[in-house]
């Protein structure tokens, strides 16, 4: 299971890196509709999955109730007219955003061998393509439920708006986040940033 440190980093500073997220879904531009939304729920959200980070991982769990709790948030921000690629956006925000953290902490990095970052690494990714996959699921759920699966593609201006809307989406996407890498110093293992 997850290596203790890391779990007890995560829920010992959740209050903190909490906002830390929310401050940047709000401020970045792959997720401006996330302004228009109340930033303590935004907050709440995110602190529930800080504050109880070894529960959210598990593997029973996300077939339950994490399957269940994005399912109804992809349905929520469709209701608050928030973009598919957005919702995603602002997961793959808090997941970098996560990682960050863990890896910026030295107390935990030089004590970490290879099989617990990987593992950390990998329980992350895991829990965060669920919680994509349950949200596009939920989001498509309500999106059928207004137009049907054609509807949005019938009407050319609105297929044409959508297309223009991702392209310049993307633009801002393009950039990729620096991610830690291993660096080697006497037998141990630690991130560098």
């Amino acid at each position: 299971m997850l290596t203790r440190k890391i779990v007890d980093l995560v829920q010992n500073n959740a209050t903190e890196l909490s906002k830390a997220i929310v401050k940047q879904i709000l401020n970045h531009p792959t997720t401006k509709s996330y302004r228009n939304i109340d930033e303590n729920a935004l907050f709440q959200m995110i602190y529930d999955i800080c504050s109880r980070f070894s529960y959210w991982l598990a593997e029973d769990n996300e077939r339950g109730e994490v399957k269940e709790h994005y399912r109804n948030l992809g349905k929520h921000r469709f209701e608050q007219g928030i973009s598919l690629p957005e919702v995603i956006s602002a997961l793959y925000l808090t997941k970098r955003k996560l990682w960050e953290f863990i890896s910026a902490d030295r107390d935990v990095n030089s004590s970490l061998d290879l099989n617990q970052i990987l593992e950390t690494s990998f329980l992350l990714v895991r829990f965060f393509d669920h919680a994509v996959l349950h949200v596009t699921e939920g989001f498509e759920e309500k999106l059928k439920e207004k137009y049907g699966y054609e509807a949005p593609l019938k009407d050319p201006k609105r297929f044409a708006e959508a297309m223009a809307e991702k392209e310049k989406k993307m633009e801002v996407m393009k950039e990729e986040p620096k991610l830690p890498e291993l660096c080697f110093t006497k037998g141990m293992i630690r991130l560098e940033g």
